[in-house]
């Protein structure tokens, strides 16, 4: 079963306040004074601000996901670089072995 952050939490408490405020003025069972109407603004803020959060976490672990993948490539590269280097310098003392050789014939 996944983890569930508290931001989850808020999100759905959010919701489902929005949901059954919104069914139960539709039919009538809320009848509120006007200041009261805002709760769904109120609560549909504090959905907002969740998913925020929520996102801005999900951004943070990608960022981190990246750095980590970059960093492991530079040094990926760098060995590279060196064992082209190593490559070379045997692919040269090969021919110098072979000429020597030959010449020897």
């Amino acid at each position: 079963m996944a983890k569930k952050d508290i931001w989850d939490i808020l999100f759905w408490i959010g919701m489902l306040v929005l949901i059954a405020y919104i069914i139960a003025k539709l039919f009538g069972i809320i009848n509120t004074p006007e200041w009261l109407n805002l709760l769904p603004l109120i609560t549909l803020a504090f959905v907002i601000g969740a998913f925020y959060q929520k996102v801005a976490g999900f951004m943070e672990r990608i960022l981190n996901r990246t750095d980590y993948l970059k960093n492991n490539i530079d040094m990926i590269a760098n060995k590279l670089n060196e064992h082209d280097k190593k490559i070379f310098a045997l692919e040269k003392n090969k021919e110098l072995i072979s000429k020597t050789l030959k010449i020897k014939s």
